[in-house]
């Protein structure tokens, strides 16, 4: 992310304050500063990681850029960054490190995402759009991920940072903690960890989220007309049950067998 001078100093007493921390408990430890929507820089840090540890077990892309603008006004180097940071420097590193946990026949990826690519809010066009492509990633990847014992998942968190805090009422903050981030995070990078889910954490709260549909309906070719979809739209709005389906290739299943049915067609 770019920060101004008095950002990067605190980042960097931030850094070094944890830095310190984990010496103290008797561990190793190293700290980059540096903008993840640079590949290169990206490459380096995970190369010298590699060079000192032989391995990767953990990625949490946590990068982020916040900022309310009214849709109108987005600004094209505006979006750009935004898909800089939040998406494409969640690809470099993700990438970068993807071969390393495909060999070692094990790696744990988390994406952070955000209340607002989940459900939409307003002035957030640019924010939600990449944050919400990273529940694809999530969903991709995690298929792809499975032979090789890696598991991806995605947190939506909410906890009072500096980003948040002009968000939520004095009176509130306090609930907004950062212990169900933390042991939410520490769940989605574990041996035990679930894999292609989405967890939503905040205020002690826990939640597992899932894009569900809904009963569809068939209509034969001549009565698939706008008017009918108008007529049918309540229904067709909230139709139980629900279904889930763990790729996208069975979504295209089930119209393949709904649709075999009405003209005759076996299907194997």
């Amino acid at each position: 992310m770019l920060i101004n001078g008095e950002q990067a100093a605190q980042t960097n007493q931030a850094l070094i304050q944890t830095y310190d921390s984990i010496i103290n408990l008797g561990g190793d430890c190293i700290y980059f500063m540096l903008d993840v929507s640079h590949r290169d820089e990206v490459n380096r840090m995970v190369e010298e990681v590699i060079l000192r540890w032989r391995r990767i077990d953990i990625l949490i892309n946590n990068a982020g850029v916040y900022g309310a603008c009214p849709f109108e006004h987005i600004k094209l180097e505006q979006w750009q960054r935004q898909l800089d940071v939040d998406l494409n420097g969640c690809f470099y590193l993700t990438q970068a490190v993807w071969p390393y946990m495909q060999q070692q026949n094990f790696g744990r990826v988390m994406m952070t995402t955000g209340t607002s690519a989940l459900f939409g809010d307003l002035h957030q066009v640019g924010f939600s759009a990449s944050k919400m492509a990273l529940v694809g990633m999530v969903n991709c990847l995690s298929l792809e991920g499975d032979a090789y014992n890696i598991h991806v998942n995605s947190l939506c968190p909410h906890a009072v940072t500096a980003m948040t805090e002009h968000h939520l009422a004095s009176v509130i903050q306090p609930l907004f903690s950062f212990e169900s981030l933390t042991a939410t995070t520490a769940f989605l990078v574990s041996e035990q960890a679930p894999n292609g889910q989405h967890l939503l954490a905040g205020a002690g709260s826990v939640s597992h989220g899932m894009f569900v549909e809904f009963e569809p309906m068939y209509f034969n070719e001549d009565l698939l007309t706008p008017n009918n979809l108008l007529q049918h739209w309540r229904q067709l709005y909230r139709s139980f049950p629900v279904t889930l389906h763990p790729c996208g290739e069975d979504k295209v299943l089930s119209w393949s067998i709904l649709s075999a049915l009405e003209h005759h067609i076996k299907i194997d």
